[in-house]
């Protein structure tokens, strides 16, 4: 089944640990959340770059919108990984599928500028 959503999903350095779909009163419509996690890569530092020794899953939760799959919403969610970063201290890994700051995945923002560019069916 994670094979699966890994890839719907299609993001590289990446590991999916399970799925389920979240449906509630003050939500306005059920969303699709998929729990993923970095892969076998070694951590960077999400400030210089460089790989870093790592030193924890303690960077707190994060969600990142994705593309929505057909009348499905769609959302990442992961314990974000920490490096121990000479320069600039203990800081929160990078991640392959989302820019710092961002909440929305990579796969995402390049889908929205594809579809608004010049010559978008």
């Amino acid at each position: 089944m994670n094979g699966i959503f890994k890839r719907l999903l299609n993001v590289k350095g990446m590991v999916v640990e399970s799925a389920r779909i979240v449906d509630g009163p003050l939500r306005p419509e059920p969303v699709l959340e998929v729990y993923v996690r970095a892969g076998k890569a070694a951590p960077r530092c999400s400030r210089c770059g460089r790989k870093r020794r790592g030193y924890g899953r303690g960077g707190g939760v994060r969600r990142w919108r994705h593309r929505d799959f057909g009348c499905w919403r769609v959302g990442q969610v992961a314990m974000m990984p920490r490096v121990d970063c000479p320069g600039c201290g203990v800081v929160v890994a990078s991640v392959l599928w989302a820019e710092p700051g961002s909440s929305r995945n990579s796969c995402a923002v390049c889908s929205d500028a594809r579809s608004d560019g010049p010559g978008a069916n």
